[in-house]
């Protein structure tokens, strides 16, 4: 059977046009062209934050609270305050809820039952039966999200209640890149996250290069750390920045988050990877793991990535990440010409490809995925 993508059909007009639905009965063909108008004149409506808001755990403040660690189709695994894992199920107003790793939540040990009774239970190398159901989730402290892939999914959710984001970067293989620096700053920003550039391999380059391409993020006060996970250079001072804190590692696939990931943590084994023939890395972590460790604070590993999308947030969030630029660019950054030789001069920029960044930024912040809305 030939698959189509989400929104599409055999003829492209199938799904939105009014008179697709001409030769149905009665409701059903009101409902349908109801919905095709919305698409029709874009007026329907897509509240992101509502997506993100949580029941209220006040009726359940008694019981007692751990931290989710991960989550599965059916149940969630738990740690417990004395560090002790355990898998539970979600109650039935949580089914909804959009949880992710970090969440703070409130749990029965009451004895549970699976809601689909045909669904097999966990096996015992899966982390065994539920032993528990989880009834509410506290308020956030911070969350750290990227955009979506358009409006009916406007988020993509990465950890709940994290102090620090440290972003990995390479010097190479794969090559350093700006762009998914300031990506992340955007991300750290609006999560309320301190943020922290890791320099990896940095053994792989001549102690000469002074990287300039982090000579911004410098000049803000960023804190930049150079670090060879194999020769175990810059490691002790992040090891004492972990103390009593939760801290998400972002970067690509193949800068060696994961060889960084067993030099803090030796008590663990992470599988690692090179290169593919393209040049890009190896993805060798495939869900975010929480790593907590035994001298305190905890690791929060994540997939490697590929692009930080930072489609829905606030454009007030670019000042902080270009601080360099005056207020006239950071309100209408477009009405500047980046290839323009007088506009340069007259910004007089260091780095003149910092206005490019910016605009692809501003840019990206506003787009609609066109799937979303054919008729605009």
């Amino acid at each position: 059977m030939k698959k189509y993508r989400l929104g599409q059909s055999r003829e492209a007009q199938d799904l939105d046009h009014r008179e697709a639905y001409s030769r149905e009965r009665g409701g059903e063909s009101k409902r349908r062209q109801r919905h095709a108008e919305r698409l029709e004149t874009a007026i329907e409506a897509h509240d992101a934050e509502a997506l993100l808001r949580l029941p209220d755990a006040g009726p359940w403040m008694h019981l007692p609270e751990a931290t989710l660690i991960q989550r599965h189709s059916q149940w969630v695994d738990l740690e417990t305050e004395d560090r002790a894992l355990m898998r539970a199920t979600l109650g039935g107003k949580l089914k909804g809820v959009r949880l992710v790793c970090g969440d703070r939540v409130r749990y029965s040990a009451a004895p549970v039952e699976l809601d689909d009774p045909s669904q097999p239970p966990p096996t015992r190398s899966e982390g065994g039966s539920p032993e528990a159901q989880v009834v509410a989730v506290m308020p956030r402290k911070s969350l750290l999200k990227r955009g979506g892939i358009d409006d009916r999914e406007p988020w993509q959710l990465i950890c709940a209640n994290a102090d620090e984001l440290w972003i990995c970067a390479a010097v190479v293989d794969p090559p350093l890149r700006p762009g998914l620096l300031e990506r992340a700053q955007v991300l750290a920003l609006d999560a309320g996250l301190a943020f922290r550039v890791l320099v990896t391999k940095r053994d792989r380059a001549s102690k000469k290069d002074t990287l300039p391409e982090l000579d911004p993020l410098r000049e803000q006060g960023v804190a930049i750390h150079e670090t060879s996970a194999l020769k175990g250079e810059g490691l002790e001072p992040l090891a004492g920045l972990l103390q009593g804190k939760v801290v998400v590692l972002l970067g690509h696939s193949g800068v060696g988050k994961s060889t960084l990931v067993n030099a803090l943590h030796p008590d663990i084994t992470l599988r690692t990877g090179g290169l593919t023939k393209f040049g890009t890395g190896k993805q060798t972590t495939t869900a975010a793991r929480w790593l907590p460790l035994a001298a305190g604070g905890t690791l929060v590993d994540t997939p490697g990535i590929r692009s930080l999308s930072v489609r829905g947030f606030n454009r007030t969030l670019l000042a902080r990440v270009f601080s360099e630029f005056p207020p006239e660019v950071l309100e209408d950054p477009m009405a500047f010409d980046p290839e323009d030789d007088a506009t340069l001069d007259r910004l007089n920029l260091d780095y003149p490809e910092r206005l490019q960044s910016l605009q692809r930024l501003w840019q990206e912040m506003d787009d609609r995925n066109p799937n979303q809305n054919v008729w605009r």
